[in-house]
């Protein structure tokens, strides 16, 4: 039998939009429940390159887009600091480039309001000390870069010790309705396969590229481009600000620093199916043939990882555009009962990671007039919480590489890993890498969860280094099971499912070092540990 639950509004989807639709609700008192099909952060809002958008790249072709982006940088850096690091951005012309699109491009950021200054070239080499010689023009704007990983888990966070709930690892199977009208969702547990009816007054769809999926189980017509793009990893930071091209957005034309690595991307193509992660090493040769024109060593740097992700892109109607590039990046909040005639449903789409609270707002205002309530927004002044790690770990014995990269990544967990550092033995580092301790990774298994690495590796880093996880998993596995967070099968399933993603991201980069890490994994786990290639996810 079912177990059966009441709310006032069901949140399908636990990326940044459906994570800020559950806050701004909590935030205006209204009770929720969120239900995400994998962990946290699984989808779109995660498979990106993290860039914090000043609203310079759509300023030319997209300005609603624009002005949007412009407007929620500034926000974002100020309520969800622990997530944001402001490198600052450039965009570079290369002679190739159109010298006409860069009058444009300088006009619409003016008109907008985006500050775009003239860099000196000879002052943009020296900070920049890979970028092309060849370059004419050089324009510093406020681009940022943004963790995907603690921004939504923050966030979720927040909203939940603000009396909001959060299920993971729940598959919505059914939109229960009653008339014209939506009364709930029911879903099903991918561990234990229980089902659950959770009854509301209203079921916001922001699932991303699967919300047509969702749209169907409704019985309504949704329309999602599913732009898959390829991004590719560097083994350590090649630039210290993003690098953009100077022309229209196009294939491999960004560099965003992201902690101790640089991810270099994307590609658009678009794809039926919202779970195609897969990878392709020509789609990646061309990227680097594209790259070379902003860095042009890019051919001798090392990669460590590529992967994909589907940007849901909205249309009224089909398209014939395969690269999506010329789809418009703004969001679309859809209320079914006025386009489709069902009450009680409301679709959430498109939009940027930037843009994700901007989304949450205006999803949240059309459910109050729904309910009735007369609440305004006030998530564009409220922080989300995000405690001084700085302070905690100020009197721990730990590593520097440790303590820095814990004040930029521990936000709400600060006050528990650092307890739990004091203890004995607690401050193993167990990722050398990412200098990941025992501390953090007990601070993420849930207490009557399931172990999983990937939850892990998103919470902490774990298995992110230029080794990705060969030394680290396992070891990790084989703590959990000897400190009682796991099962021996729990952790061997973990094990298998946590080496099978990271050589997939491996394989279509495999070349030297990389190529050689790649075997040492093999040599490790396939033959030392007998670990099966063939598994089955949850």
């Amino acid at each position: 039998m079912a177990q059966v639950f009441e709310t006032q509004v069901v949140v399908i989807g636990g990326g940044a939009t459906g994570a800020g639709v559950l806050r701004d609700l909590a935030v205006r008192g209204i009770k929720a429940i969120l239900v995400e099909q994998q962990d946290l952060g699984h989808g779109t809002s995660t498979r990106n390159h993290g860039l914090l958008h000043s609203g310079a790249r759509y300023a030319v072709r997209d300005e609603e887009a624009a002005i949007e982006s412009y407007r929620e940088n500034l926000i974002l850096k100020k309520t969800v600091p622990g997530s944001i690091e402001q490198t600052g951005g450039l965009f570079v012309k290369v002679p190739e480039d159109d010298d006409e699109y860069v009058k444009k491009w300088l006009q619409a950021c003016q008109r907008i309001g985006i500050p775009a200054e003239e860099v000196l070239l000879e002052k943009a080499f020296q900070e920049e000390a890979f970028l092309n010689k060849q370059a004419e023009a050089v324009y510093r704007v406020p681009d940022g870069a943004v963790d995907g990983f603690t921004l939504v888990i923050d966030v979720v966070a927040d909203a939940v010790s603000r009396g909001a709930k959060a299920l993971t690892y729940h598959e919505v199977i059914g939109i229960m309705k009653e008339q014209s009208r939506v009364k709930g969702v029911i879903t099903r547990d991918l561990y234990t396969g229980e089902t659950k009816e959770i009854y509301a007054d209203i079921v916001v769809n922001a699932a991303g590229p699967w919300g047509g999926k969702i749209a169907e189980l409704g019985e309504v017509p949704l329309y999602i481009i599913n732009n898959k793009g390829m991004l590719a990893i560097f083994g350590h930071r090649i630039n210290k600000q993003v690098i953009n091209r100077l022309r229209m957005p196009g294939d491999a034309d960004i560099f965003v620093p992201a902690h101790n690595v640089t991810i270099f991307g994307t590609t658009g193509i678009n794809t039926e199916d919202p779970n195609d992660f897969s990878l392709d090493r020509k789609e990646l040769e061309g990227m680097i043939a594209e790259g070379k024109a902003l860095i042009p060593n890019i051919e001798n740097m090392r990669f460590i990882r590529s992967f994909s992700g589907s940007r849901p892109l909205f249309q009224e109607t089909n398209t014939n555009d395969k690269s999506g590039r010329n789809v418009t990046r703004g969001l679309a909040v859809i209320d079914h009962q006025v386009r489709d005639g069902l009450e009680g449903f409301i679709t959430i789409t498109g939009g940027k990671l930037t843009t994700f609270r901007y989304m949450a707002e205006k999803t949240v205002d059309k459910i109050c007039e729904k309910l009735g309530v007369d609440i305004p927004c006030t998530t564009h002044e409220e922080m989300v919480a995000h405690r001084d790690a700085k302070q905690f770990f100020k009197d721990v014995n730990i590593a520097p590489a440790a303590k820095n990269k814990l004040f930029h990544w521990a936000g709400t967990r600060a006050g528990d890993i650092e307890t739990d550092l004091m203890k004995d033995k607690l401050n193993t580092v167990v990722c050398e890498c990412e200098q990941v301790t025992w501390a953090e990774i007990q601070s993420v298994i849930p207490e009557n969860g399931h172990f999983h690495l990937g939850d892990i590796r998103r919470r902490t880093r774990l298995g992110m280094g230029p080794c990705q996880g060969t030394f680290c998993n396992h070891r990790a596995a084989a703590m959990a099971v000897e400190r009682g967070k796991a099962t021996p099968d729990e952790a061997n399933r973990a094990l298998r499912e946590a080496v099978f993603e990271r050589k997939k991201g491996m394989h279509v980069v495999a070349t030297g070092e990389t190529a050689k890490q790649l075997q040492l994994m093999d040599a490790i786990y396939r033959v030392s540990l007998g670990v099966k290639e063939d598994i089955q996810h949850v």
